[in-house]
């Protein structure tokens, strides 16, 4: 059972904010998205360790003092959690054969162990928060929330989203008698959307001059209707859960107390974004512009999501909204937000105390202005997000990222550190930052067309720690210099799919001198008569040129010039990469899934390579031609793309 002053002081939350003209000094709330830390406060079956009654009880005294710490070092009052703080698999037969193993829930159904399991957890995770020192706590749902993703038609899980949602309400929005805590409307707009599914899982409350809006954006119509890739449930708000959120929006206008405006949830809207061991699941593209266009309308300054476990900042190119997706896992990152009268002010630092970046939204002007630095600068949706000119190795020693902190060491989430010998670091300057710099071992550096180039044998190995930026059926160009003798079917950009052997990647390479990209082992395009492999320096390049296109569109340049005549298996094939996608250059390993060695006569590529580039943008012909020009010239992609920015104005 909850303890009654925690449930006072959550109502004091939503009694606090009011109508009325009134001046704040600055303060600060903490973004925390994808803890994910609360799965442990369900462990009721292992032996407790010495001096704890069990295995949560320490988990969670642990817990707490890292929040302490955190109150300490960094103050704030009120903590944002937009999703998936668990595991939540908590209707799988390996965790119910678990939990019923405890005496007390021997004869619980599903539903029972899931609202019993979501009590232990989300009721952990509260006390973790408020005896950390902090009063006010806004949380989102998650997919791990809702049992994790996907939610196929006729799968266990599907079963079992009501219970879920229940589970997660019962401690965070509703009192000890079933009674919603969110009840003070937002001008004459009420703070939930009752009447649906969602209405005690989104919500708005004003905390001192900031509206805060926490969407359930997890849209779920039936059991059997399927609504996308993740089944039956995906990203989307529609019907009265927008008009809901519509008409909160439009009631904060017209109350002078509300300086700000921060909507969370836990889907990123604008893509692409930096991911990490994620299955990158964002708002359904089709239905993006529509939550964003309401956005706009009512000048929302700040969204708030997770998922990805990556920091990545978005200037909506239509408004000034900030699109913030950030890392919170385990409290690896922090985001820090002071909120002033005019001004958002947000630094993200990493839990070994290094400032990982700074934002700042200044809306004391007319005009909106808005700087970013490290990892918090603004990304350019339709930019040069990947860039290795090879130039420079970094020192191993003194790389850092934001994910560890540290040069990434074997784990979980990066089992190719176990083919580094000596571990070598190619610095990415495009938008995705350090976080993407190509690292692994047994390249050399040479010198290439542009400056150096990486030498490239059969048993080097090259990849990135995160994600790849390619998703779904978005456009893209993909772009690098060759220099090869080798024959045979040779693999330069590897995107195998982290999490299952299904699904399509995204493949760049050369087959007997022709330029080739591959979906699948059976489907894949490619020049023909060309001999690209002939010890000379060639520029290759491949275009998504729209959105939801097929594999015949592909577009195929070398040194600059369109290739009409291609060699297409199954050419009606709609492009769909995988949204988790490894990313790695002349590298194959069990781990991408996908065995090309056996199913498509496939070696790593053998030779010179310089200047690799991706966009998440489908270059013209024109620009894939400037680029190749330029790069005989010496310039690189990076300052090509800075030449074409300067031009489009």
């Amino acid at each position: 059972m909850r303890k009654l002053h925690n449930y006072y002081l959550i109502l004091i939350l939503f009694v606090f904010g009011g109508c009325a003209e009134k001046e704040y000094d600055s303060w600060r709330f903490i973004n925390i998205p994808d803890y994910h830390n609360a799965e442990g406060f369900v462990n009721i079956w292992d032996k407790a360790p010495e001096g704890y009654a069990s295995q949560s009880e320490k988990r969670i005294a642990d817990q707490t003092e890292l929040f302490k710490q955190m109150k300490e070092r960094y103050g704030g009052e009120l903590i944002i959690l937009p999703g998936d703080c668990n595991g939540g698999h908590w209707y799988r037969e390996k965790y119910l054969k678990q939990f019923k193993s405890y005496p007390a829930y021997t004869d619980y159904n599903t539903r029972k162990v899931i609202l019993e399991s979501s009590r232990l957890c989300y009721q952990g995770l509260w006390d973790i928060v408020h005896n950390g020192g902090y009063d006010h706590f806004l949380m989102a749902v998650g997919d791990h929330e809702l049992g994790d993703n996907p939610w196929n038609k006729g799968s266990e899980v599907i079963k079992h989203i009501a219970a879920f949602r229940q589970g997660f309400s019962n401690t965070f929005t509703l009192d000890k008698n079933g009674k919603s805590r969110f009840t003070r409307k937002i001008g004459n707009a009420l703070a939930r959307p009752v009447g649906t599914i969602y209405e005690h899982t989104s919500n708005a409350v004003q905390y001192k001059n900031v509206l805060f809006v926490t969407l359930d954006i997890f849209r779920f119509d039936a059991e059997d209707k399927v609504l996308g890739d993740e089944g039956v449930i995906k990203g989307d708000i529609e019907g009265k859960h927008m008009e809901w959120f519509e008409s909160v929006l439009s009631e904060a206008q017209n109350i002078p107390s509300i300086k700000h405006i921060v909507v969370q949830s836990h889907l990123p809207i604008i893509y692409p974004v930096k991911k990490y061991a994620s299955s990158g699941m964002m708002v359904d593209n089709d239905d993006s512009e529509k939550i964003l266009d309401v956005m706009r309308k009512y000048n929302v300054d700040l969204y708030l999501a997770g998922e990805v476990h990556m920091n990545t900042v978005t200037r909506d190119p239509k408004s000034d909204l900030i699109q913030l997706v950030a890392r919170g896992n385990n409290l690896s990152n922090m985001t820090l937000v002071d909120v002033e009268r005019d001004k958002l002010l947000i630094t993200t630092y990493h839990q070994n105390g290094d400032k990982l970046g700074s934002l700042s939204i200044d809306k004391s002007s007319p005009k909106t202005t808005i700087e970013g630095t490290g990892i918090l600068k603004p990304i350019n949706p339709k930019g040069l997000q990947i860039h290795w000119s090879f130039d420079k190795q970094l020192d191993s020693t003194n790389y850092k990222n934001s994910i560890e902190g540290a040069f990434p060491k074997q784990g979980k989430h990066n089992p190719l550190m176990s083919t580094i010998v000596q571990p070598i670091a190619y610095l990415n300057d495009g938008g995705f930052s350090y976080d993407y710099s190509l690292i692994g071992s047994d390249a050399e550096q040479v010198n290439g067309v542009l400056g150096d180039a990486a030498k490239i044998s059969s048993s080097t190995n090259l990849f990135v720690l995160p994600m790849g930026p390619m998703d779904y059926g978005f456009e893209r160009t993909a772009a690098c210099w060759v220099k090869t003798s080798a024959t045979g079917r040779q693999l330069i950009l590897n995107s195998g799919s982290y999490w299952s052997k299904t699904g399509q990647f995204f493949n760049v390479g050369l087959n007997n001198g022709n330029l080739e990209v591959a979906l699948r082992p059976e489907i894949y395009t490619s020049t023909s008569s060309l001999k690209i492999n002939d010890g000379k320096w060639h520029h290759i390049a491949v275009v998504v040129p729209y959105a939801n296109a097929k594999i015949k569109d592909f577009k195929l340049f070398v040194d600059g010039k369109l290739i009409e005549g291609k060699q297409t298996k199954k050419p009606e094939t709609s492009i769909r990469t995988i949204q988790a996608n490894w990313m790695a250059i002349a590298t194959q390993t069990e781990t991408y899934k996908t065995d090309l060695a056996n199913t498509m006569d496939m070696q790593d590529y053998v030779g010179l390579l310089d200047d690799f580039s991706l966009w998440t943008r489908a270059l013209t012909e024109s620009e894939i031609n400037r680029l190749y020009s330029e790069g005989l010239k010496g310039k690189n992609a990076l300052e090509v793309e800075e030449l074409l920015n300067k031009i489009s104005g």
